[in-house]
Protein backbone atom coordinates (compact mmCIF):
# COMPACT_ATOMS: atom_id res chain seq x y z
CA UNK A 1 0.00 0.00 0.00
CA UNK A 2 1.47 3.52 -1.11
CA UNK A 3 1.77 5.95 1.77
CA UNK A 4 1.12 9.01 2.39
CA UNK A 5 4.88 10.32 2.71
CA UNK A 6 3.76 13.93 1.77
CA UNK A 7 1.58 14.58 4.75
CA UNK A 8 3.55 17.44 6.63
CA UNK A 9 4.38 18.75 3.27
CA UNK A 10 2.46 21.90 3.46
CA UNK A 11 2.80 22.38 7.80
CA UNK A 12 6.41 22.45 6.44
CA UNK A 13 5.67 25.25 3.88
CA UNK A 14 3.72 27.52 6.04
CA UNK A 15 6.67 27.72 8.71
CA UNK A 16 8.68 28.49 6.05
CA UNK A 17 6.43 30.94 4.89
CA UNK A 18 6.42 32.01 8.47
CA UNK A 19 10.20 32.48 8.93
CA UNK A 20 10.25 34.51 6.26
CA UNK A 21 7.78 37.08 7.50
CA UNK A 22 8.93 37.20 10.81
CA UNK A 23 12.42 38.22 9.91
CA UNK A 24 12.58 41.67 10.20
CA UNK A 25 15.68 42.39 11.44
CA UNK A 26 16.75 44.20 7.71
CA UNK A 27 19.63 45.90 8.92
CA UNK A 28 21.03 42.39 10.26
CA UNK A 29 24.05 40.72 8.13
CA UNK A 30 22.20 37.50 7.90
CA UNK A 31 20.12 37.31 4.90
CA UNK A 32 16.32 37.92 5.47
CA UNK A 33 15.16 35.67 3.28
CA UNK A 34 16.39 32.41 5.20
CA UNK A 35 14.96 30.05 7.55
CA UNK A 36 16.71 30.60 11.28
CA UNK A 37 16.27 26.66 12.26
CA UNK A 38 17.16 27.57 15.45
CA UNK A 39 13.74 29.46 15.96
CA UNK A 40 11.45 27.99 13.82
CA UNK A 41 11.38 24.01 14.64
CA UNK A 42 10.09 23.53 17.80
CA UNK A 43 9.38 19.83 17.30
CA UNK A 44 10.26 16.18 15.35
CA UNK A 45 7.04 16.65 13.80
CA UNK A 46 7.97 19.78 12.29
CA UNK A 47 11.42 18.11 11.10
CA UNK A 48 9.71 15.95 9.69
CA UNK A 49 7.51 17.99 7.71
CA UNK A 50 10.45 19.35 5.96
CA UNK A 51 12.07 16.10 5.68
CA UNK A 52 8.85 15.45 3.33
CA UNK A 53 9.86 17.88 1.14
CA UNK A 54 12.84 16.46 0.94
CA UNK A 55 11.03 13.92 -0.46
CA UNK A 56 9.27 15.60 -2.33
CA UNK A 57 12.13 16.48 -4.81
CA UNK A 58 12.62 13.29 -6.16
CA UNK A 59 9.21 14.38 -7.77
CA UNK A 60 10.88 16.31 -9.65
CA UNK A 61 11.52 15.07 -13.22
CA UNK A 62 15.02 17.06 -14.06
CA UNK A 63 16.01 15.03 -10.95
CA UNK A 64 16.70 11.94 -13.43
CA UNK A 65 16.20 13.90 -16.81
CA UNK A 66 14.88 10.48 -18.04
CA UNK A 67 13.98 11.47 -21.26
CA UNK A 68 17.29 13.46 -22.45
CA UNK A 69 19.65 10.44 -20.09
CA UNK A 70 18.20 7.69 -22.53
CA UNK A 71 18.41 9.75 -25.36
CA UNK A 72 22.43 10.85 -24.12
CA UNK A 73 23.38 7.10 -23.39
CA UNK A 74 22.59 4.34 -26.59
CA UNK A 75 19.31 3.24 -24.86
CA UNK A 76 16.74 5.85 -27.23
CA UNK A 77 16.08 7.26 -30.37
CA UNK A 78 14.27 10.31 -30.61
CA UNK A 79 10.59 9.55 -31.38
CA UNK A 80 8.69 9.52 -34.29
CA UNK A 81 9.84 9.31 -38.02
CA UNK A 82 12.79 7.12 -39.66
CA UNK A 83 15.55 7.57 -40.24
CA UNK A 84 14.62 11.69 -40.14
CA UNK A 85 13.03 12.05 -36.73
CA UNK A 86 10.76 14.93 -35.95
CA UNK A 87 12.65 16.19 -33.34
CA UNK A 88 16.07 17.33 -32.97
CA UNK A 89 17.34 16.37 -29.44
CA UNK A 90 20.88 17.96 -28.61
CA UNK A 91 20.70 15.16 -25.89
CA UNK A 92 20.90 12.15 -29.03
CA UNK A 93 22.89 14.46 -30.85
CA UNK A 94 25.21 15.53 -28.51
CA UNK A 95 25.13 18.87 -28.58
CA UNK A 96 24.06 20.12 -24.60
CA UNK A 97 25.99 23.29 -23.20
CA UNK A 98 26.05 24.96 -19.93
CA UNK A 99 22.97 27.31 -21.35
CA UNK A 100 20.86 24.09 -22.20
CA UNK A 101 17.51 23.14 -19.30
CA UNK A 102 18.55 19.27 -19.22
CA UNK A 103 22.07 20.92 -17.22
CA UNK A 104 20.87 23.55 -15.62
CA UNK A 105 17.65 21.94 -14.42
CA UNK A 106 19.23 18.96 -13.01
CA UNK A 107 21.85 20.94 -11.23
CA UNK A 108 19.21 23.30 -9.56
CA UNK A 109 17.17 20.50 -8.79
CA UNK A 110 19.79 18.29 -6.91
CA UNK A 111 20.63 21.59 -4.83
CA UNK A 112 17.63 21.99 -4.36
CA UNK A 113 17.22 18.66 -2.66
CA UNK A 114 20.59 19.26 -0.49
CA UNK A 115 19.10 22.66 0.52
CA UNK A 116 16.06 21.27 2.45
CA UNK A 117 18.27 18.54 3.36
CA UNK A 118 20.42 20.93 5.35
CA UNK A 119 17.55 22.47 7.02
CA UNK A 120 16.14 19.34 8.25
CA UNK A 121 20.12 18.40 9.63
CA UNK A 122 20.75 22.13 10.95
CA UNK A 123 17.33 22.29 12.64
CA UNK A 124 17.49 18.92 14.17
CA UNK A 125 21.19 19.63 15.56
CA UNK A 126 19.56 22.41 17.30
CA UNK A 127 16.49 20.58 18.72
CA UNK A 128 16.69 18.98 22.10
CA UNK A 129 14.53 15.66 22.79
CA UNK A 130 13.71 13.43 24.89
CA UNK A 131 15.31 9.71 25.26
CA UNK A 132 12.38 8.41 23.89
CA UNK A 133 12.18 10.16 21.15
CA UNK A 134 15.82 9.53 20.10
CA UNK A 135 15.50 6.89 18.00
CA UNK A 136 12.45 9.46 15.82
CA UNK A 137 15.42 12.27 16.11
CA UNK A 138 18.21 9.75 14.75
CA UNK A 139 15.86 8.15 11.90
CA UNK A 140 15.12 11.79 10.96
CA UNK A 141 18.73 12.76 10.43
CA UNK A 142 20.24 9.43 8.87
CA UNK A 143 17.05 10.11 6.50
CA UNK A 144 18.51 14.00 5.58
CA UNK A 145 22.22 12.90 5.37
CA UNK A 146 21.00 10.20 3.01
CA UNK A 147 19.16 13.05 1.05
CA UNK A 148 22.36 15.72 0.90
CA UNK A 149 24.75 12.68 0.45
CA UNK A 150 22.46 11.26 -2.81
CA UNK A 151 22.07 14.46 -4.18
CA UNK A 152 25.55 15.46 -4.01
CA UNK A 153 26.54 12.02 -5.78
CA UNK A 154 24.13 12.95 -8.59
CA UNK A 155 26.05 16.39 -8.85
CA UNK A 156 29.20 14.83 -8.52
CA UNK A 157 28.38 11.74 -11.55
CA UNK A 158 26.85 14.33 -13.57
CA UNK A 159 29.26 16.97 -13.88
CA UNK A 160 32.51 18.92 -14.21
CA UNK A 161 34.25 15.56 -13.91
CA UNK A 162 33.42 15.20 -9.93
CA UNK A 163 34.61 18.92 -9.28
CA UNK A 164 31.61 20.53 -7.61
CA UNK A 165 30.15 22.96 -5.07
CA UNK A 166 29.67 21.11 -1.54
CA UNK A 167 26.91 22.36 0.38
CA UNK A 168 28.03 21.40 3.83
CA UNK A 169 25.54 24.49 5.12
CA UNK A 170 22.92 26.54 3.58
CA UNK A 171 24.03 29.65 2.91
CA UNK A 172 23.60 32.59 5.84
CA UNK A 173 25.36 35.74 4.21
CA UNK A 174 25.04 36.69 0.65
CA UNK A 175 28.76 36.04 -0.05
CA UNK A 176 28.06 32.07 1.29
CA UNK A 177 26.30 31.57 -2.04
CA UNK A 178 29.18 32.18 -4.11
CA UNK A 179 31.05 28.83 -2.47
CA UNK A 180 34.18 27.54 -5.23
CA UNK A 181 34.12 23.74 -6.67
CA UNK A 182 36.31 21.05 -4.59
CA UNK A 183 38.39 18.62 -6.07
CA UNK A 184 36.38 15.26 -6.56
CA UNK A 185 38.39 13.47 -3.92
CA UNK A 186 36.81 15.71 -1.18
CA UNK A 187 33.76 15.59 -3.04
CA UNK A 188 33.67 11.96 -2.88
CA UNK A 189 35.20 12.25 0.44
CA UNK A 190 31.83 14.55 1.60
CA UNK A 191 29.86 11.90 0.31
CA UNK A 192 30.60 8.89 1.58
CA UNK A 193 30.83 10.11 5.58
CA UNK A 194 26.56 11.49 4.75
CA UNK A 195 26.38 8.09 3.26
CA UNK A 196 27.79 5.98 6.35
CA UNK A 197 25.96 7.55 8.93
CA UNK A 198 22.41 7.21 6.50
CA UNK A 199 23.92 3.36 6.37
CA UNK A 200 24.58 2.98 10.02
CA UNK A 201 21.19 4.56 11.52
CA UNK A 202 18.81 4.30 8.79
CA UNK A 203 15.78 1.40 9.08
CA UNK A 204 16.12 -1.67 7.09
CA UNK A 205 13.71 -2.71 4.40
CA UNK A 206 10.21 -3.04 6.37
CA UNK A 207 11.14 -1.77 9.66
CA UNK A 208 10.08 1.55 9.89
CA UNK A 209 8.10 1.79 13.14
CA UNK A 210 4.65 3.26 10.93
CA UNK A 211 5.37 -0.03 8.16
CA UNK A 212 6.31 2.96 5.39
CA UNK A 213 8.13 1.14 2.44
CA UNK A 214 8.35 4.53 0.49
CA UNK A 215 11.27 5.51 3.30
CA UNK A 216 15.31 5.36 2.08
CA UNK A 217 16.72 2.03 4.01
CA UNK A 218 20.28 1.09 5.18
CA UNK A 219 20.12 -1.24 2.24
CA UNK A 220 19.89 2.26 0.01
CA UNK A 221 22.62 3.37 1.64
CA UNK A 222 24.92 0.88 1.17
CA UNK A 223 24.50 0.52 -2.59
CA UNK A 224 25.15 3.91 -2.76
CA UNK A 225 28.40 3.48 -0.68
CA UNK A 226 29.23 0.70 -2.50
CA UNK A 227 28.94 2.30 -6.27
CA UNK A 228 31.17 4.68 -5.18
CA UNK A 229 33.97 2.38 -4.44
CA UNK A 230 32.50 0.52 -7.72
CA UNK A 231 32.71 3.63 -9.95
CA UNK A 232 36.37 4.29 -8.58
CA UNK A 233 37.75 0.66 -9.22
CA UNK A 234 37.79 -0.16 -5.65
CA UNK A 235 36.11 -4.03 -6.28
CA UNK A 236 37.18 -5.11 -2.97
CA UNK A 237 35.94 -2.08 -0.83
CA UNK A 238 32.48 -2.01 -2.73
CA UNK A 239 32.18 -5.86 -2.18
CA UNK A 240 31.62 -5.47 1.52
CA UNK A 241 28.58 -3.13 0.68
CA UNK A 242 26.62 -5.74 -2.24
CA UNK A 243 27.41 -8.52 0.38
CA UNK A 244 25.61 -7.07 2.84
CA UNK A 245 22.72 -5.86 0.40
CA UNK A 246 22.25 -9.59 -1.05
CA UNK A 247 22.69 -11.20 2.35
CA UNK A 248 21.15 -9.12 5.87
CA UNK A 249 18.69 -6.89 4.44
CA UNK A 250 15.57 -9.17 3.43
CA UNK A 251 15.88 -8.43 -0.18
CA UNK A 252 14.83 -11.11 -2.80
CA UNK A 253 15.09 -11.41 -7.05
CA UNK A 254 11.77 -11.20 -7.55
CA UNK A 255 10.19 -14.31 -9.52
CA UNK A 256 6.66 -13.21 -10.09
CA UNK A 257 7.01 -11.76 -13.55
CA UNK A 258 3.55 -9.73 -13.28
CA UNK A 259 5.68 -7.50 -10.54
CA UNK A 260 8.07 -6.48 -12.55
CA UNK A 261 7.96 -3.30 -14.11
CA UNK A 262 4.32 -3.11 -13.23
CA UNK A 263 1.95 -1.47 -10.95
CA UNK A 264 1.38 -4.29 -9.38
CA UNK A 265 5.11 -4.65 -8.35
CA UNK A 266 5.49 -1.45 -6.93
CA UNK A 267 7.62 -2.22 -3.70
CA UNK A 268 8.53 -5.69 -4.62
CA UNK A 269 10.86 -8.11 -2.97
CA UNK A 270 13.67 -6.88 -5.15
CA UNK A 271 12.77 -3.22 -4.79
CA UNK A 272 16.08 -1.61 -3.16
CA UNK A 273 15.03 2.55 -3.64
CA UNK A 274 11.42 3.14 -5.13
CA UNK A 275 9.98 7.05 -6.12
CA UNK A 276 6.35 6.81 -4.78
CA UNK A 277 4.09 8.50 -6.44
CA UNK A 278 0.99 8.20 -4.75
CA UNK A 279 -2.45 8.67 -6.84
CA UNK A 280 -4.30 9.76 -3.86
CA UNK A 281 -1.73 12.49 -3.12
CA UNK A 282 -1.50 13.95 -6.66
CA UNK A 283 -2.68 17.29 -7.50
CA UNK A 284 -4.63 16.95 -10.58
CA UNK A 285 -5.01 21.10 -10.59
CA UNK A 286 -1.35 21.53 -10.65
CA UNK A 287 0.79 21.85 -13.87
CA UNK A 288 2.14 18.20 -14.02
CA UNK A 289 5.82 18.92 -15.66
CA UNK A 290 8.00 19.79 -12.64
CA UNK A 291 6.92 17.17 -9.83
CA UNK A 292 4.65 19.81 -7.85
CA UNK A 293 1.97 17.87 -9.17
CA UNK A 294 3.07 14.61 -6.90
CA UNK A 295 2.97 12.75 -10.81
CA UNK A 296 5.33 11.96 -13.54
CA UNK A 297 5.18 12.12 -16.75
CA UNK A 298 8.16 9.67 -18.02
CA UNK A 299 5.13 7.61 -18.94
CA UNK A 300 4.72 10.74 -21.94
CA UNK A 301 8.32 10.35 -22.92
CA UNK A 302 8.19 6.55 -23.63
CA UNK A 303 4.93 6.42 -25.33
CA UNK A 304 4.19 9.45 -27.53
CA UNK A 305 5.55 11.12 -30.81
CA UNK A 306 8.46 12.88 -29.09
CA UNK A 307 9.91 9.67 -27.43
CA UNK A 308 13.15 8.25 -26.21
CA UNK A 309 12.02 4.98 -28.46
CA UNK A 310 13.81 1.67 -27.84
CA UNK A 311 17.28 1.62 -30.73
CA UNK A 312 17.37 -1.01 -33.44
CA UNK A 313 20.40 -2.50 -31.70
CA UNK A 314 18.39 -3.13 -28.30
CA UNK A 315 15.43 -4.70 -30.08
CA UNK A 316 17.71 -7.12 -31.61
CA UNK A 317 19.70 -8.03 -28.21
CA UNK A 318 16.28 -8.72 -26.54
CA UNK A 319 14.45 -10.69 -29.22
CA UNK A 320 17.14 -12.77 -29.63
CA UNK A 321 18.16 -13.98 -26.03
CA UNK A 322 18.35 -17.39 -26.26
CA UNK A 323 15.47 -19.23 -24.44
CA UNK A 324 15.55 -22.19 -22.31
CA UNK A 325 14.21 -25.00 -23.75
CA UNK A 326 13.78 -26.60 -20.36
CA UNK A 327 11.71 -23.76 -19.35
CA UNK A 328 7.75 -24.48 -19.81
CA UNK A 329 7.44 -20.65 -19.36
CA UNK A 330 8.87 -20.24 -22.68
CA UNK A 331 5.82 -22.10 -24.37
CA UNK A 332 2.58 -21.42 -25.07
CA UNK A 333 -0.36 -22.70 -27.26
CA UNK A 334 -0.65 -21.34 -30.71
CA UNK A 335 -3.64 -21.46 -32.69
CA UNK A 336 -2.93 -25.03 -34.01
CA UNK A 337 -3.80 -26.12 -30.29
CA UNK A 338 0.21 -27.29 -30.59
CA UNK A 339 2.42 -26.04 -28.11
CA UNK A 340 5.29 -23.71 -29.58
CA UNK A 341 8.17 -21.87 -28.86
CA UNK A 342 7.54 -18.01 -27.78
CA UNK A 343 8.30 -14.97 -29.92
CA UNK A 344 10.68 -13.79 -27.63
CA UNK A 345 12.05 -14.12 -24.27
CA UNK A 346 10.53 -13.13 -20.93
CA UNK A 347 12.58 -10.32 -20.09
CA UNK A 348 12.17 -8.63 -23.42
CA UNK A 349 8.32 -9.30 -23.05
CA UNK A 350 8.78 -7.49 -19.53
CA UNK A 351 11.01 -4.72 -20.63
CA UNK A 352 10.34 -3.64 -23.79
CA UNK A 353 7.39 -3.83 -26.49
CA UNK A 354 8.34 -5.41 -29.94
CA UNK A 355 5.52 -6.45 -32.90
CA UNK A 356 6.61 -9.74 -32.57
CA UNK A 357 5.72 -10.41 -29.12
CA UNK A 358 2.26 -12.22 -29.83
CA UNK A 359 1.97 -13.51 -26.52
CA UNK A 360 2.10 -10.66 -24.16
CA UNK A 361 -1.05 -8.35 -23.25
CA UNK A 362 -0.27 -4.82 -24.39
CA UNK A 363 -2.58 -2.06 -23.06
CA UNK A 364 -4.82 -4.28 -21.82
CA UNK A 365 -6.48 -4.87 -25.33
CA UNK A 366 -4.77 -6.93 -27.76
CA UNK A 367 -1.30 -8.11 -27.65
CA UNK A 368 1.67 -6.51 -28.15
CA UNK A 369 1.71 -7.69 -31.54
CA UNK A 370 -1.72 -5.54 -32.43
CA UNK A 371 -0.18 -2.70 -31.14
CA UNK A 372 -0.72 0.51 -33.77
CA UNK A 373 2.33 2.38 -33.13
CA UNK A 374 4.84 0.07 -34.99
CA UNK A 375 6.51 1.34 -38.71
CA UNK A 376 9.91 0.82 -39.61
CA UNK A 377 9.36 4.46 -41.72
CA UNK A 378 7.88 6.56 -38.82
CA UNK A 379 7.24 4.91 -35.24
CA UNK A 380 9.90 2.66 -35.43
CA UNK A 381 10.16 -0.80 -33.92
CA UNK A 382 10.31 -0.65 -29.83
CA UNK A 383 8.56 0.83 -26.75
CA UNK A 384 10.04 1.22 -23.35
CA UNK A 385 7.44 -0.47 -21.23
CA UNK A 386 8.90 0.20 -17.63
CA UNK A 387 7.61 3.87 -17.28
CA UNK A 388 4.78 3.02 -18.95
CA UNK A 389 1.13 2.16 -17.74
CA UNK A 390 0.74 -0.37 -20.23
CA UNK A 391 -1.10 -2.88 -17.21
CA UNK A 392 -3.68 -0.45 -15.84
CA UNK A 393 -5.18 1.67 -19.14
CA UNK A 394 -5.91 1.29 -22.67
CA UNK A 395 -4.17 4.07 -23.40
CA UNK A 396 -1.68 6.53 -21.33
CA UNK A 397 -4.49 9.34 -21.85
CA UNK A 398 -7.25 7.18 -19.76
CA UNK A 399 -5.27 8.24 -16.79
CA UNK A 400 -6.78 10.37 -14.07
CA UNK A 401 -6.22 14.17 -15.28
CA UNK A 402 -4.71 12.81 -19.03
CA UNK A 403 -1.57 11.47 -19.75
CA UNK A 404 1.24 13.62 -18.55
CA UNK A 405 -0.35 12.61 -14.72
CA UNK A 406 1.48 9.27 -14.41
CA UNK A 407 1.57 8.24 -10.51
CA UNK A 408 3.57 5.19 -11.48
CA UNK A 409 6.74 4.80 -9.05
CA UNK A 410 9.77 4.82 -10.78
CA UNK A 411 12.59 2.33 -9.16
CA UNK A 412 15.88 3.97 -8.61
CA UNK A 413 17.82 1.06 -7.26
CA UNK A 414 16.66 -2.89 -7.23
CA UNK A 415 18.65 -6.20 -6.69
CA UNK A 416 19.83 -7.48 -9.77
CA UNK A 417 21.65 -4.38 -10.33
CA UNK A 418 23.10 -5.26 -7.15
CA UNK A 419 23.55 -8.45 -8.58
CA UNK A 420 25.75 -7.73 -11.32
CA UNK A 421 27.92 -4.90 -9.88
CA UNK A 422 28.87 -7.61 -7.24
CA UNK A 423 29.40 -10.01 -10.26
CA UNK A 424 32.06 -7.22 -11.67
CA UNK A 425 33.71 -7.36 -8.82
CA UNK A 426 34.08 -10.90 -8.83
CA UNK A 427 35.47 -10.92 -11.85
CA UNK A 428 37.77 -8.64 -11.76
CA UNK A 429 39.47 -9.98 -8.41
CA UNK A 430 39.25 -13.40 -10.23
CA UNK A 431 36.16 -15.11 -9.02
CA UNK A 432 34.82 -15.74 -12.09
CA UNK A 433 32.69 -18.79 -11.05
CA UNK A 434 31.07 -16.82 -8.33
CA UNK A 435 30.26 -13.87 -10.75
CA UNK A 436 28.46 -16.52 -12.81
CA UNK A 437 26.52 -17.72 -10.19
CA UNK A 438 25.23 -14.12 -9.42
CA UNK A 439 24.44 -13.81 -13.43
CA UNK A 440 22.76 -16.77 -13.62
CA UNK A 441 20.38 -16.12 -10.56
CA UNK A 442 19.08 -13.36 -13.08
CA UNK A 443 18.88 -15.14 -15.99
CA UNK A 444 16.97 -17.77 -14.51
CA UNK A 445 14.14 -15.43 -13.58
CA UNK A 446 14.05 -15.09 -17.50
CA UNK A 447 13.98 -18.64 -18.38
CA UNK A 448 17.27 -17.48 -20.20
CA UNK A 449 19.95 -20.22 -21.40
CA UNK A 450 22.48 -20.10 -18.03
CA UNK A 451 26.10 -19.57 -18.83
CA UNK A 452 28.86 -22.18 -17.68
CA UNK A 453 29.18 -25.65 -17.95
CA UNK A 454 26.77 -26.19 -15.30
CA UNK A 455 24.71 -29.39 -14.66
CA UNK A 456 21.68 -27.90 -12.55
CA UNK A 457 18.67 -30.31 -12.90
CA UNK A 458 16.35 -28.51 -15.57
CA UNK A 459 18.88 -26.04 -16.97
CA UNK A 460 20.14 -25.29 -19.95
CA UNK A 461 23.52 -23.99 -20.11
CA UNK A 462 25.37 -22.78 -23.01
CA UNK A 463 28.46 -24.99 -22.57
CA UNK A 464 31.25 -22.28 -22.71
CA UNK A 465 34.23 -22.36 -20.58
CA UNK A 466 33.99 -18.20 -19.91
CA UNK A 467 37.25 -16.55 -18.81
CA UNK A 468 37.52 -13.25 -16.59
CA UNK A 469 37.53 -11.51 -20.05
CA UNK A 470 34.80 -13.03 -22.03
CA UNK A 471 32.31 -12.82 -18.92
CA UNK A 472 33.33 -9.20 -18.53
CA UNK A 473 32.58 -8.76 -22.32
CA UNK A 474 29.29 -10.72 -21.55
CA UNK A 475 28.46 -8.24 -19.18
CA UNK A 476 29.14 -5.33 -20.71
CA UNK A 477 27.29 -5.99 -23.52
CA UNK A 478 24.90 -8.57 -22.63
CA UNK A 479 23.87 -8.55 -19.36
CA UNK A 480 23.96 -4.84 -17.51
CA UNK A 481 22.62 -3.54 -20.46
CA UNK A 482 19.19 -5.94 -21.19
CA UNK A 483 18.98 -6.15 -17.58
CA UNK A 484 18.97 -2.16 -16.17
CA UNK A 485 18.39 -0.15 -19.63
CA UNK A 486 17.06 3.00 -18.74
CA UNK A 487 16.63 2.41 -14.75
CA UNK A 488 18.29 4.38 -12.35
CA UNK A 489 20.50 7.78 -12.33
CA UNK A 490 21.32 7.18 -15.71
CA UNK A 491 23.19 3.40 -15.11
CA UNK A 492 24.31 3.03 -18.45
CA UNK A 493 26.09 5.95 -19.34
CA UNK A 494 27.94 6.28 -15.74
CA UNK A 495 28.68 2.15 -16.79
CA UNK A 496 30.90 3.29 -19.46
CA UNK A 497 32.63 6.37 -17.19
CA UNK A 498 34.23 3.15 -15.05
CA UNK A 499 34.63 0.77 -18.16
CA UNK A 500 36.52 3.42 -19.79
CA UNK A 501 39.22 3.44 -16.98
CA UNK A 502 38.47 -0.40 -16.13
CA UNK A 503 38.35 -2.15 -19.64
CA UNK A 504 39.42 0.46 -22.22
CA UNK A 505 35.84 0.69 -23.21
CA UNK A 506 34.57 4.12 -23.51
CA UNK A 507 31.01 5.69 -24.79
CA UNK A 508 32.90 6.56 -27.53
CA UNK A 509 33.74 3.25 -29.12
CA UNK A 510 30.40 2.40 -28.11
CA UNK A 511 28.53 4.84 -30.46
CA UNK A 512 31.36 3.66 -33.17
CA UNK A 513 30.10 0.35 -33.29
CA UNK A 514 26.51 1.05 -33.06
CA UNK A 515 27.15 4.11 -36.12
CA UNK A 516 28.47 0.56 -38.07
CA UNK A 517 25.97 -1.57 -37.24
CA UNK A 518 22.94 -2.15 -39.57
CA UNK A 519 19.08 -3.98 -39.20
CA UNK A 520 16.95 -4.93 -41.67
CA UNK A 521 13.09 -4.09 -41.44
CA UNK A 522 10.68 -6.43 -42.90
CA UNK A 523 6.98 -6.85 -42.28
CA UNK A 524 5.39 -8.67 -40.47
CA UNK A 525 2.06 -11.50 -39.78
CA UNK A 526 0.66 -12.29 -37.16
CA UNK A 527 -2.88 -14.45 -35.49
CA UNK A 528 -5.17 -12.40 -34.02
CA UNK A 529 -6.45 -14.27 -31.04
CA UNK A 530 -9.52 -12.17 -30.81
CA UNK A 531 -11.04 -12.89 -34.82
CA UNK A 532 -9.23 -15.75 -35.67
CA UNK A 533 -6.97 -14.36 -38.63
CA UNK A 534 -3.83 -13.99 -39.66
CA UNK A 535 -3.46 -10.02 -39.84
CA UNK A 536 -0.46 -8.39 -41.93
CA UNK A 537 1.58 -5.67 -40.92
CA UNK A 538 3.06 -4.17 -44.43
CA UNK A 539 5.18 -1.46 -42.53
CA UNK A 540 8.68 -3.16 -41.99
CA UNK A 541 7.78 -3.07 -38.37
CA UNK A 542 9.67 -6.17 -37.20
CA UNK A 543 13.33 -5.98 -37.00
CA UNK A 544 16.04 -8.45 -37.93
CA UNK A 545 20.19 -8.34 -38.25
CA UNK A 546 21.99 -10.14 -40.89
CA UNK A 547 25.05 -9.74 -42.25
CA UNK A 548 23.42 -9.61 -45.58
CA UNK A 549 20.24 -8.16 -46.63
CA UNK A 550 16.72 -10.66 -46.59
CA UNK A 551 14.95 -11.68 -49.74
CA UNK A 552 12.21 -10.50 -48.84
CA UNK A 553 11.16 -6.48 -48.85
CA UNK A 554 12.90 -4.69 -46.38
CA UNK A 555 14.34 -1.19 -45.40
CA UNK A 556 17.48 -0.79 -44.56
CA UNK A 557 18.19 0.80 -40.65
CA UNK A 558 22.06 2.23 -40.78
CA UNK A 559 21.16 5.57 -39.77
CA UNK A 560 21.17 5.27 -35.94
CA UNK A 561 23.59 7.21 -34.13
CA UNK A 562 25.59 8.43 -36.94
CA UNK A 563 25.06 12.08 -35.50
CA UNK A 564 25.68 11.27 -32.16
CA UNK A 565 28.86 9.36 -33.03
CA UNK A 566 30.17 12.18 -35.08
CA UNK A 567 29.40 14.91 -32.74
CA UNK A 568 30.15 12.94 -29.12
CA UNK A 569 33.58 13.76 -27.52
CA UNK A 570 34.62 12.74 -24.43
CA UNK A 571 36.75 14.93 -22.63
CA UNK A 572 33.29 17.50 -23.40
CA UNK A 573 30.77 15.11 -23.01
CA UNK A 574 31.80 12.76 -20.19
CA UNK A 575 30.41 14.72 -17.90
CA UNK A 576 28.26 18.28 -17.82
CA UNK A 577 29.52 21.43 -17.89
CA UNK A 578 28.66 23.04 -14.90
CA UNK A 579 25.50 25.57 -16.21
CA UNK A 580 26.45 29.22 -17.51
CA UNK A 581 23.91 30.47 -15.19
CA UNK A 582 26.20 28.98 -12.33
CA UNK A 583 29.34 30.44 -13.29
CA UNK A 584 28.49 33.75 -14.78
CA UNK A 585 26.48 34.64 -10.53
CA UNK A 586 29.46 32.76 -8.88
CA UNK A 587 32.29 34.95 -8.95
CA UNK A 588 34.42 31.89 -7.22
CA UNK A 589 33.77 29.67 -10.42
CA UNK A 590 36.03 29.88 -13.05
Amino acid sequence: MKQLILKYTVLAIVLSFMAACQDNDFLSEDNPNLISTGIYWTNLAETGGTLNTVYQVLHKNSLLNKFEEMLRSDMGYPGYGRPFPQNTEEAYLHLYTGSSDQVLNKWQTCYLGVFRANQVIEALNNLQVSEDLQPEWISQMAQARFFRGLFHYYVYTSYNNGEIIIRDKNPVKNEDFAKAVSPKEEVLAFIRKDLEYAYGNLYMKGAYPDGDESRVTSGAAATILGTTYLNELDYNKAMVYFDDVINNHGYELEKDLTKMFTTAGEFNSESIFEINFAPEQARLDLQPWDGDSGTNWVNVRTAQTRSAVGPAWAVHAYKTEPMDPLDPRNYYIDENGDLSLRAVPLRCSAMIAVVDDNQTTYYLEGTTSQYNRFGGENWGFAWWKKYQNHDIVRNENELPGGQAYSSKNITLNRLSEVYLMQAECKIKTGDVDGALELINDIRKRWGLILLGTGSEPGRTYDDVVYTAESLMEHLMRVEKPLELSTEGHNIRFLDFQRWKKSDNYSFKDRLEELANEVYYGVHFSYYNWDTGQTINRNNYSSLIGSDTPPSEAHIVVDYEYDLSNQNYNEDKNGTYPIPFAETTSNPNIN
